[in-house]
């Protein structure tokens, strides 16, 4: 594949059967599901010195990530998970280590290469994030052709437009050639945008779609910024907007809001998840009918007897 020339270090732990048609995820890492300080110099010097312990999952969002693991039954469904990021491969083994300590099962991962990425580009491609994303989005494509993505991410960098950017790639008529004025006024160099475009012209047709992109706002992004992305893109403040997000759209069980809920909002108070429904339903990525579902677990004990992990 041309995405060889790309350096990405891709590691796919299971073989999906061709005709896998199901939901599948994949998730970013650093803002999304790891709480990573790199807004510093002196937090993104300590990022490859960390050991798995050292690391801090985001409040809720293990919770979150197990239950789209398990599935929106009561039933195990072992939904395929894979996580992407721009970290360095040789990180690989503490993140896994990390998502052993807090119970996250995964299926695969995509890393950028950095010593290839700066042996090829220099600090441009060691630092750029949109061609990396496209092109480890895509790559991993082939190896679940059919499935529908469910894709996470945050405000950090330009993870919407890249997940939206993508999804119009996989359109059915899509001509991918026809998007790449936009690539390029996102700011894709054209080596990058040549690489992203090929690759999307190599997809056997047909092949699945995006289902939904999930924005986690660490920087407090207003929600309108993303309007224009329509309806494919749903910003969340938070694991308990997430949670709720991803029960509206059949994905996890009322039970795992529940469980989010007790670990996010219990020590707050009865006020916060009440807030967090009313801004699900005014923002429309939860309906009142959900609403009503949820509010009796909801309205339960604030403690669980067992704590989940978070």
């Amino acid at each position: 594949m041309p995405s060889l020339r790309y350096p990405l270090f891709v590691q796919n732990e299971r073989l999906l059967a061709d005709t896998y048609a199901g939901p599948l995820f994949i998730w970013d890492i650093d803002k999304t599901y790891l709480a990573t300080a790199f807004s510093s110099l002196s937090g993104l010097l300590r990022i490859p010195l960390e050991f798995a312990v050292d690391k801090r999952a985001i409040p809720g969002m293990s919770i979150v990530l197990r239950a789209c693991r398990h599935g929106p039954t009561d039933s195990y469904a072992c939904v395929p998970l894979y996580f992407l990021s721009a970290s360095p491969r040789q990180l690989r083994h503490v993140i896994a280590h990390k998502m052993l300590l807090d119970g996250v099962e995964y299926d695969g991962f995509i890393f950028k290469d950095w010593l290839r990425a700066w042996l090829s580009g220099g600090l441009s491609r060691l630092t750029e994030q949109l061609g990396f994303k496209l092109c480890g989005l895509l790559s991993a494509r082939v190896q679940h052709l059919n499935a529908i993505e469910y894709l996470v991410g945050d405000d950090t960098e330009q993870d919407a437009l890249v997940f939206s950017l993508y999804a119009q790639l996989l359109l059915p008529a899509a001509l991918p050639h026809a998007l790449e004025p936009a690539l390029k006024r996102a700011g894709m160099a054209a080596r990058e945008r040549t690489l992203v475009l090929d690759l999307a012209e190599r997809l056997p047709v047909p092949h699945g779609c995006v289902g939904r992109a999930y924005i986690h706002l660490e920087r407090q992004t207003p929600p309108e910024a993303f309007a224009e992305l329509g309806e494919l893109v749903v910003p969340v403040h938070g694991a308990f907007e997430l949670a709720l997000a991803l029960y509206h759209d059949g994905l996890i069980r009322a039970q795992a809001v529940r469980d989010v809920a007790q670990a996010v909002c219990a020590p707050r108070g009865p006020a916060s998840w009440q807030t967090g429904l009313a801004t699900a339903c005014a923002r429309q990525f939860l309906t009142p009918a959900h609403a009503a579902t949820l509010r009796p677990l909801l309205e339960g004990p604030d403690v669980p007897e067992t704590p989940p992990r978070i």
